[in-house]
């Protein structure tokens, strides 16, 4: 994880009329530990130690539910409990330092003021990780157009969601963004992969008034754009702040978006299922052209992240059929929604479009060019295995291949080589043909291990992209591995 967002929650609870404490579990020592433990609903994580902690708590499974660093003493408040793991690493890089931890249950009486106790906290101070910065473009919570406790987005709140078009070679390209107010101006949010590799983008709001657009901005570690527009007295939505205590699984929220590009905004609701230091999971169902599009929380009126990707769930071995098949599994469908969070973005950088077009050009080619290779090589495999390939999309169709020219001519030449031929010949032909498919392999691999050629998260999408190319060259040197054998 390329940062870790830091909850200082201050005012710990104590004195007459406040909630009961149980302390339930304690943890010393002067050394990294990872260590699982169980916690009831209502819990607080406390630490102290001799110098900055830093504390990341997961679930079972691995997903990262909260974290914090860079400070000697802190807590984190968890309204739900469970099974959780944690990892605590003390002192400079880790570095021997004595430290104390304790988990802390917090009973049901109320406060003074007759709120819950558990929530009668000040609100989190969010600190950039070490090493970032946070700009001034940073979007603001200043907009005047939030609707506490709406059950829907009022007419206002839905015109600032707005349609992003633009051309590719297989056809239009739709998706969705939103409008907001930031320190630098008005602003649209959308996903980075919408626009990517799309030379003719245009923003329109639901009246079909194109937006103009100013300037283009990218989300360091994570794939969130922002383009800073002109204003035309249009409507906007506020952005969340404080994620952690004002938001709970179990929370209604609405995204609405341009479902399958039919260009026509749809509101699909559902619950906050998890909240990580990036993400947030819901259960809202999306469809290709929702991303770009806002997580609005019904309760606060505000936007907790933006619809970014669907992921389907595979269940490869019995351990995971099991889970899947339990009645008490957080995983209750086939498929997981996630929306990326804005408020921990740890920089922003100022994007020049036409750089930003043809590295994301460069990518979706390099893209595809894997993709046919892994359908020539390892394709069959895959469909008759029925598993997944280090490619997110799945695996690859045993004919994947056929739309590249350059896979085709070899496999052409290696067959036309191959009729009629003795043994030798063969072997001959077998190592002309590794050779062609070691060409096509290591064709761009300077200018994709070049991190110079791109801005910080296409960075992050070419190491991807280099490693799944990497698993493809090990699969050719197999080839050449038993082709050299049979040679001796």
């Amino acid at each position: 994880m390329r940062s870790l967002v830091l909850f200082i929650l201050l005012g710990l609870l104590s004195g007459a009329g406040l909630a009961q404490e149980k302390v339930v579990q304690t943890f010393n020592g002067t050394s990294a530990l990872s260590i699982s433990f169980q916690a009831q609903d209502k819990w607080e994580l406390r630490w102290e130690g001799a110098d900055p902690l830093k504390i990341i708590l997961l679930s079972p499974d691995g997903a990262i539910i909260a974290g914090a660093a860079g400070s000697p003493k802190g807590s984190l408040y968890q309204p739900k409990g469970g099974s959780f793991h944690l990892q605590i690493s003390p002192g400079p890089d880790g570095a021997a330092s004595p430290w104390h931890v304790s988990v802390v249950e917090i009973g049901p009486a109320l406060a003074a003021n007759g709120t819950n106790a558990a929530s009668a906290k000040v609100s989190p101070k969010t600190i950039p990780a070490p090493g970032s910065t946070t700009p001034a473009s940073a979007p603001s919570t200043n907009s005047a157009t939030a609707s506490p406790a709406a059950a829907t987005l009022t007419g206002a709140q839905a015109r600032a969601v707005v349609l992003i078009k633009g051309d590719l070679t297989e056809g239009i390209m739709e998706g969705t963004g939103f409008l907001v107010k930031t320190a630098d101006g008005p602003a649209v949010v959308t996903n980075l992969h919408v626009i990517s590799a799309n030379p003719n983008v245009k923003i329109l709001t639901t009246t079909g008034e194109q937006i103009k657009v100013l300037s283009l901005k990218g989300a360091s570690d994570r794939d969130l754009a922002m383009f800073m527009i002109q204003d035309d007295h249009y409507t906007y939505l506020d952005l969340a702040a404080d994620i952690p205590n004002t938001v709970q699984p179990g929370d209604e929220v609405i995204t609405p978006g341009n479902s399958e590009g039919g260009e026509v905004m749809l509101d699909t609701k559902g619950t906050v299922l998890g909240i990580g230091p990036q993400r947030i999971e819901f259960s809202n169902p999306i469809y290709h052209g929702n991303s770009g599009g806002p997580v609005f929380h019904t309760k606060s009126g505000k936007v907790l992240a933006v619809v970014t990707n669907a992921m389907k769930v595979i269940t490869s071995d019995d351990v995971d059929k099991a889970s899947f098949g339990s009645k008490d599994s957080a995983i209750s469908g086939s498929m997981r929604y996630f929306g990326l969070r804005l408020d921990t973005v740890p920089k922003w950088e100022v994007y020049d479009w036409d750089r930003f077009l043809s590295e994301t050009t460069f990518l979706k080619n390099f893209h595809e060019q894997s993709r046919c290779l892994d359908s020539y090589l390892n394709g069959a495999r895959y469909e008759r295995a029925k598993i997944a390939t280090v490619d997110e999309n799945g695996p690859p169709d045993a004919q994947y291949y056929l739309r590249n020219d350059k896979i085709l001519a070899v496999r052409d030449n290696y067959h036309k080589l191959t009729v009629d031929m003795d043994n030798s010949q063969k072997l001959d032909a077998e190592r002309e043909w590794v050779m062609d498919i070691e060409s096509i392999a290591d064709a761009d691999m300077d200018t994709i291990q070049n991190p110079d050629n791109f801005y910080s998260y296409d960075q992050l999408r070419a190491e991807y992209e280099i490693k799944y190319r990497k698993y493809l060259r090990t699969q050719i040197e197999k080839v050449a591995d038993r082709i050299s054998d049979l040679g001796h």
